[in-house]
């Protein structure tokens, strides 16, 4: 699944009643894992925007958003320890190598489902991407993705460099801050070699490996 396509997306309620359109999506990233699942989406009704759990809700690509039920809890927008808000702190920030190289910044995101969840799987970066997710919505849910970097190698939040800002780490205190970028453990040769024909693999590769980690 595509952030890019699911962003504006109407959500349903079980009668296929609109309810909001979604406009974020939130993963909890700790340390206990690579690839962190679905916590919540940020819903956006006229000038309002709510929160509502993952557990209520039934996510499938391209872009169908619905409520398990019409009783889904709704709460307040508020961030917790470990969120990330993937549209708000990952797309278009910049992707630094180990050595704080400059490489490039996320043009959307890929979701997966795996067992019961959605997690986050990676981020496809290139002028492709972009400008599929700035152009006509219709264009959104053709995805072809070309240069995705696995988000298992990324192993950070990075402070602005200038900030003389020593932490980095998944905390989200600085998630979504300005000048805060993202760290990969590879060179920056590396990201870039990342071949068309790779993507696919890469991204089942993934899929595979949570899937051994479940119980």
């Amino acid at each position: 699944m595509s952030l890019a396509a699911l962003l504006g997306s109407e959500v349903k309620d079980p009668d296929g009643r609109g309810v909001g359109r979604l406009s974020d999506v939130v993963v909890r990233w700790t340390t206990r894992g690579a690839y962190p699942a679905v916590r919540a989406v940020v819903v956006k009704t006229g000038k309002l925007e709510a929160v509502i759990g993952a557990r209520w809700l039934e996510i499938a690509s391209p872009s169908a958003v619905r409520l398990r039920s019409p009783r889904a809890y709704v709460g307040t927008v508020e961030r917790h320890r470990g969120d990330v808000v993937l549209a708000r702190d990952v797309l278009d920030r910049q992707v630094v190598d180990a050595d704080g190289v400059q490489i490039v910044r996320p043009s959307d995101i890929y979701l997966a489902a795996v067992g019961d969840r959605i997690e986050l799987v990676g981020i496809e970066v290139g002028i492709g991407a972009l400008a599929r997710r700035l152009g006509p919505r219709r264009l959104r849910s053709r995805v072809r993705p070309a240069r995705v970097i696995d988000w298992g190698s990324v192993s950070a939040f990075a402070p602005p460099r200038a900030s003389g800002d020593t932490r980095h780490g998944r905390h989200s205190e600085i998630a979504g801050k300005a000048g805060t970028g993202l760290e990969v453990d590879r060179e920056a040769a590396e990201v870039r070699r990342l071949r068309p024909s790779e993507v696919q693999a890469a991204l089942e590769d993934a899929k595979a490996k949570r899937i051994g980690e479940l119980p």
